[in-house]
């Protein structure tokens, strides 16, 4: 593809001005001392879940995503994981950094036992089968592994290629994960812009998959000592076309955020603009929509109290009608009013709404776009969320805090039903930071859900039959204690 084309040149006319400046200045690069060329750090956590969010055994369900339902038995589990990282600095210019998952482990899990030919039960050894007695299994990943330097010749400007975490400035509202990719950084006084590109799929080496490309252009000045602005735009493409679409999908976001404090107020807003065609190989139609969020937090001598108020565009009706399958899709056609990305979530928000910091992923509602649970946003149908949230410390022991989540859940638009109320969500949860760097969570929430619920296909595990007619308020109970390092 032309554009590949263009990024890859890109790439190599910037190595050969770096081969030929570095050697000018190979005598201002300085060595760092030995204890500091290879730096080690991560993060180790034990999780308890506590539950009756749909079961993780039922498809559409899960510990990453799930729904009301009705008369579900609760669950319990505890799990551990271990994230470690390896930083190779040889000098000041130049880093290689690889970051390693073990987890999560479910305490107990396993996968089920095979059998051999004359019928002898056989341990069942692959990803994420450790945890049983013996602890035995593969539960190794790589989450990051890239290579970083400063371009000698520009003051400012870093590049990054390999694989590597990147999230969008909006709450992750459309992106984030870890990508195979490049990103090229400039930051120099009151300005920071970057320029990344994601391969998200090579259709030359996968038969089953088009070229599907991510490129985002994001920057930042800051106006005064207090205030940022930022603008960004991504753009995803999906080329080849090896399905039945008419056109190659693709979908754009423009999107602008301002972050000020005044005095004791931090305040945070955004708006994005999104438009594109064919989501994802979910629909073939057009869809517009727009996401803005603004938000507020203010200190006192009591703690610190926050509102955020968010509002996410949506489309009448159900995703059995406006997503392409058998059977369905009368309307996947239509140009609709929805907004739609990638990361179908919220990070840090209400436990069970959003990926919330309590056990920082589990059932709740989060989810990417290819689990087909993305009730995040509502799904087309859109969202308005009202969230209050308080952190109070609590006397006499500054080592311990009090959070208190309140969130108003509606769409945007009325489900297939006719209906918009989703609920309304409550936690609380405890933080005491025991000794520097290792910490402890405990804490519940609770959701009193609502008639946008009932007989609703998009909140059944098919996707087509009618949701449960009383579906049960769902509650969570969970604690994570984590030790940072590094």
């Amino acid at each position: 593809m032309p554009i590949i084309r263009v990024v890859v040149w890109t790439i190599a006319g910037w190595l050969l001005l770096w081969a030929y400046v570095l050697p000018a200045w190979s005598q201002t690069i300085s060595v760092l001392p030995k204890e500091d060329i290879l730096l080690v750090g991560g993060d180790f956590r034990i999780r308890s879940v506590y539950s009756n969010i749909a079961g993780a055994d039922e498809a559409g369900g899960g510990e990453s995503g799930g729904f009301p339902n009705a008369d579900d038995d609760t669950k319990s589990f505890l799990d551990t994981r271990l994230r470690l990282y390896w930083d190779f600095r040889p000098n000041d210019l130049l880093r290689i950094h690889y970051r390693m998952e073990i987890g999560d482990i479910v305490f107990g899990g396993s996968v089920d036992d095979g059998s051999d030919l004359s019928g002898n039960l056989l341990p069942a050894i692959g990803p994420g089968s450790g945890g049983g007695v013996g602890a035995d299994g593969v539960n190794v990943e790589t989450k990051n592994l890239f290579l970083e330097f400063r371009v000698p010749a520009v003051d400012g400007l870093r590049f990054k290629g390999g694989i590597f975490g990147y999230g969008d400035r909006f709450d992750f509202n459309i992106l984030a994960d870890d990508f195979a990719g490049l990103q090229l950084l400039y930051e120099r006084g009151d300005i920071a812009a970057h320029i990344a590109y994601f391969k998200f799929f090579e259709g030359d080496t996968r038969r089953n998959a088009d070229d599907s490309d991510w490129f985002t252009v994001d920057g930042q000045l800051r106006l005064t000592p207090s205030t940022i602005m930022g603008l960004s735009f991504s753009y995803w493409v999906d080329q080849g076309n090896r399905g039945d679409l008419e056109a190659d999908p693709f979908q754009w976001w423009l999107g602008l955020e301002v972050t000020s404090r005044l005095g004791p107020v931090h305040l945070n807003s955004y708006f994005i603009y999104n438009q594109g065609e064919g989501f994802f190989g979910r629909r073939s139609g057009k869809n517009q929509g727009y996401n803005v969020s603004v938000a507020g937090d203010m200190t006192f001598n009591f703690g610190t109290l926050g509102l955020q108020v968010q509002y996410i565009s949506g489309e009448k009706g159900s995703k059995f009608d406006l997503e392409r399958h058998a059977g369905g899709g009368s309307r996947e056609d239509e140009t609709i009013s929805a907004w739609v990305s990638y990361y179908n979530n919220m990070y840090q928000g209400p436990e069970i709404i959003s990926r919330g910091p309590i056990i920082d992923i589990g059932d709740g509602f989060n989810s990417k776009w290819g689990t087909g649970n993305g009730f995040f946003n509502g799904d087309y149908n859109g969202r308005l969320l009202v969230i209050a949230r308080g952190t109070f410390p609590v006397p006499p022991l500054p080592q311990l805090e009090l959070h208190l989540v309140g969130a108003f859940d509606q769409a945007a638009a009325d489900n297939v039903n006719g209906d918009r109320n989703r609920g309304f969500e409550i936690d609380a949860w405890l933080h005491w930071n025991i000794m520097p760097k290792l910490w402890l969570r405990f804490g519940g929430a609770y959701y009193f859900t609502g008639d946008w619920w009932e007989n609703n296909s998009d909140a059944s595990f098919d996707g087509i039959s009618p949701g449960v007619p009383n579906p049960d308020n769902i509650w969570q109970i969970g604690t994570r204690l984590q030790y940072d390092f590094g």
